[in-house]
């Protein structure tokens, strides 16, 4: 290696190419040591080796040598060819790299803007106005970051933008990023200010894209899960990773903007607020996207804002209920083979025709992966054709596509669902649906009593309510009451920063939510495993 790559004593030099040379520590895994270098590399299994994401080319250096799992998963042609997956590299010394940008977690190109003031429940004229300047509104969210300008005077929206939530760097699930929060001060840090460090990047990109200035900001306010809470605010996370997985705090905070950790320049007075938790995981933005739905008075209805932690509440006129179904990154593309977020290439719509599987590619080029609505669309597009069981397997004979592999979507570049991947979605959906079946039964109401379905979050709006049903997501929901609402957590937010009402009605509200720990339920696993299979002909499941 060149002499200009040299570095000290227990440290190693890694050149990458194209983007620079970082000093990492050695002895590290190499996409942990990047990581800290604030080098983030894509990834989903919490550095385990088994997601296939943060894939590097080794061109000077000793790598050590592959794992059979790494082989596995790359392939004997590509690992041939100086490709391993970062966690499962060691850092022994120098080397030189190439890593691919689309590896890379950066920010997303578009805004969201439908997300929010193409909403049903966007109504600037819901509460009185109360506010001067012009304020941000952020959801803090598992997979990604949305903050929204507004001029606070007249409720107008200047832009939104949105980024990579950094902490997935330590694993999309939210109990890998707790778990080394709790067991190493130095990443409970890191966690922490790789997050402001992006929301101050953010903000400074929204005030330069709309010509305000970032002393012009008097109001910030934010909204997360109790889990990305407590991690960007600094608080213990301990009591979260145990039964009855309780918040350390679930009281509102107003803090400086100038203060540690956030240390943003904005005006003199500016202040953060955090709405108070609702209870678990369920947090500030769910009790958000309660108070955006409450806009439109329905006296029954359901909100289920699907992700990585899907968050559902259910409600009548005495009050509502609240809980999180632990349903993984599988909606969200993780731990699918050939998953990938909904960005350009993304698989993001499959139908059936006569018998014939179309696609469509986000972007209108050649497919990358499958995002998680295409994994959607395409399992109900497989038990639709006969091609899937109700058990969740794929039948041989029935369709040329159907290969050992399992079924192909697209054969040249080859994206398949495969067994694995089924099985993966079968999970998220059963955790889903019996955590939807308990808070039913606890408030003697079934699926058909609920007037509205709200569908919230990037990946539940997009959702095709048909292939909803037809898998088994929400038993027992019919098609036309289901209303995709956009990102409610983050209008919920904008409300709160708009208008003091808002603000207050939001803390009434939270009073009225009562949290239930789903997995104490007695009937929660029976449930669950009922709802692994798929749908009979009747749309119902075995349970409803």
């Amino acid at each position: 290696m060149a002499e200009g790559y040299r570095a000290g004593s227990g440290s190693a030099a890694i050149h990458i190419e194209n983007m620079g040379v970082i000093n990492v520590r050695v002895g590290l895994n190499l996409r942990e040591a990047l990581r800290r270098e604030g080098f983030y590399l894509d990834g989903t299994c919490a550095d385990r080796g088994v997601c296939g994401r943060c894939v590097i080319r080794v061109l000077e250096g000793d790598a050590g040598v592959p794992s059979e799992g790494e082989a596995g998963l790359l392939g004997k042609e590509r690992v041939a060819m100086g490709e391993r997956l970062a966690c499962r590299v060691t850092v022994a010394g120098d080397m030189k790299l190439h890593v691919d940008p689309e590896r890379i977690l950066e920010w997303e190109k578009g805004g969201r803007w439908k997300e929010v003031w193409d909403s049903p429940l966007w109504d600037p004229k819901a509460f009185p106005l109360t506010g001067s300047g012009y304020g941000v509104a952020l959801d803090l969210g598992t997979t990604s970051i949305a903050g929204a300008l507004y001029d606070l005077e007249k409720a107008r929206p200047l832009d939104i933008r949105s980024a990579v939530n950094p902490q997935m760097a330590w694993g999309e699930e939210i109990i890998s990023r707790l778990g080394a929060a709790r067991d190493d001060a130095d990443a409970a840090r890191d966690l922490r200010d790789s997050v402001w460090k992006v929301v101050g990047e953010l903000i400074g990109s929204l005030c330069l894209r709309s010509g305000v200035s970032r002393g012009q900001i008097t109001s910030v306010t934010g909204v997360a899960n109790s889990a990305i809470h407590h991690l960007v605010l600094g608080l213990p996370v301990s009591s979260l990773l145990v039964p009855p997985y309780a918040p350390f705090d679930e009281k509102s905070r107003d803090l400086p903007s100038g203060d540690s950790p956030f240390g943003f320049a904005l005006g003199k007075e500016a202040s953060l607020h955090f709405p108070p938790l609702v209870g678990g995981y369920a947090g500030s933005d769910a009790l958000a996207s309660v108070l955006a739905v409450s806009t439109r008075k329905i006296p029954r209805g359901a909100l289920v804002d699907v992700g990585t932690n899907t968050e559902i509440v259910v409600w009548d006129e005495e009050g509502y209920l609240a809980a999180t179904a632990p349903s993984g990154p599988a909606f969200e593309g993780g731990l699918i083979r050939d998953g990938m977020r909904a960005e350009e290439g993304a698989i993001w719509k499959v139908t059936l025709s006569e018998n014939r599987f179309g696609i469509h590619v986000l972007g209108e080029g050649d497919p990358k992966g499958i995002c998680g609505t295409g994994i959607v669309d395409g399992i109900a597009s497989l038990l639709e054709s006969g091609v899937l069981s109700l058990t969740g397997l794929l039948k041989g004979g029935i369709h040329p596509r159907v290969t050992s592999e399992g079924f192909i979507l697209n054969e040249d570049p080859q994206v398949i669902l495969r067994a694995e991947d089924i099985a993966a979605v079968q999970q998220a959906k059963g955790a889903i649906a019996a955590t939807f079946g308990v808070l039913l039964d606890r408030k003697s109401l079934s699926a058909g009593d609920l007037e509205k379905v709200f569908l919230s979050g990037a990946f539940g709006t997009r959702l095709n309510p048909r292939s909803v049903l037809a898998i088994g997501l929400l038993p027992g929901v019919e098609a036309g009451k289901i209303v995709p609402s956009g990102n409610t957590a983050l209008i919920g937010a904008s409300y709160i920063l708009l208008s003091g009402e808002a603000r207050q009605k939001a803390a009434g509200l939270g009073e009225r939510i009562h949290h239930v720990s789903v997995a104490e339920e007695p009937e929660f696993e029976e449930r669950f495993l009922d709802n692994l299979y798929f749908p009979g002909e009747r749309g119902e499941n075995v349970r409803v």
